[in-house]
């Protein structure tokens, strides 16, 4: 049988993620360093450092262990790309030993300076971590999908013992305080997540509608990413394996291009991150498909401590800052030609 793919959803496989903020004492170029772990195609295995740039854009530093894509766009970030390079990241080390966090890195900038940076933790306490969406999207200004970026065990530098060593160009740079407490410890708002899944939800890619051909069980495969449809070619469900751990997108009333229908859509990673959910729905006027998107709801997320139920309220931004997406494809059944886009209500 064959079917309408009505909506593309890629998986990025960053599996490890580290932000280091500066942002009260940037630097001339520079207000933050993220260090992201990378395991799976297109990409292979290496460390990538995402270098937050004064004037909103990106400057992203591949290892050269990486397959590198010269095409690559950044557009989840504010203004975008800046510079994309490959390039030696020496002396890496992201892990967790004895409860006690250490990430170190270092790799010379596009203006031949020297950034290193060492953080380890050596605290006897306990830290207990929290199960987070984070909102990287909140500042895209040209969004191409709605990004879902979950971390588990997502948890903070802890300040006592710790040390930090942090430099550019030899200029040591103040890492800037985390405001509270948690779990009865100071923090600096450097934090981490040594376990990450990273979904990007109805890419904008697809320029014209693709037929496919199901199997046997109605399914449709690309890569890692399972379609399932019903006997009428209808949408129901999306699973991307990741092993043990897969994520569910599930379609209420099923999603159907060649017709008009409405449900509402859900996205559901392990069970203590909670969800992600919205609404749906496709008109047909004058041989033209309008479909719409809206993650009305948001993240319904579950805390698990005193401190993420104040935090992870469904006002707060990690829980509301998704509700202001909204999706549009505008598809001509004549040509088969298809314009979508997102808008990010955040910057209104």
């Amino acid at each position: 049988m064959k079917g309408y793919l009505p909506i593309i959803v890629k998986y990025s496989p960053i599996r490890k993620l580290a932000i280091i903020p500066f942002e009260k004492s940037p630097d001339t170029f520079y207000r933050d360093f993220e260090l992201q772990y990378i395991d799976g195609e297109p990409y292979g295995v290496g460390y990538r450092v995402l270098a937050y740039r004064n004037d909103n854009y990106v400057d992203v530093y591949d290892d050269v262990a990486l397959n590198f894509n010269e095409n690559e766009k950044f557009n989840v970030v504010e203004n975008g790309l800046h510079k994309h390079i490959q390039t030696s990241i020496n002396n890496v080390q992201f892990c967790k030993e004895n409860n006690n966090q250490l990430i170190s890195f270092q790799f010379v900038d596009i203006h031949d300076r020297k950034i290193s940076v060492h953080i380890e933790e050596k605290s006897k306490k306990k830290s207990k971590g929290m199960n987070l969406l984070a909102p990287i999207g909140i500042g895209s200004k040209a969004p191409e999908y709605l990004p879902v970026f979950f971390m588990y065990d997502f948890d903070f530098i802890r300040k006592s013992k710790s040390i930090v060593a942090c430099t550019i160009d030899g200029k040591e740079i103040t890492i800037d305080n985390f405001p509270m407490p948690m779990n009865g410890q100071a923090r600096l708002y450097a934090r981490y997540s040594n376990e990450c899944e990273l979904l990007e939800f109805a890419n904008t890619s697809m320029m014209e509608l693709q037929e496919i051909e199901l199997n046997n069980e109605n399914t449709y495969w690309d890569g890692n990413i399972e379609y399932f449809f019903d006997y009428k070619a209808d949408l129901e469900k999306v699973r991307v394996h990741l092993g043990e751990d897969n994520v569910h997108i599930f379609f209420s009333g099923g999603l159907s291009l060649d017709k008009p229908c409405a449900g509402q859509f859900t996205i559901n990673p392990r069970e203590q991150m909670g969800y992600l959910q919205g609404e749906y729905g496709v008109q047909c006027e004058n041989n033209t498909l309008i479909f719409k998107m809206t993650p009305i709801d948001g993240w319904i997320s579950k805390p698990n401590s005193f401190i993420t139920r104040l935090i992870l309220g469904k006002n707060s931004v990690f829980c509301a800052w998704s509700k202001k997406y909204s999706y549009e494809a505008i598809i001509d059944l004549a040509t088969r030609k298809v314009e979508a886009y997102w808008k990010n209500g955040n910057l209104k």
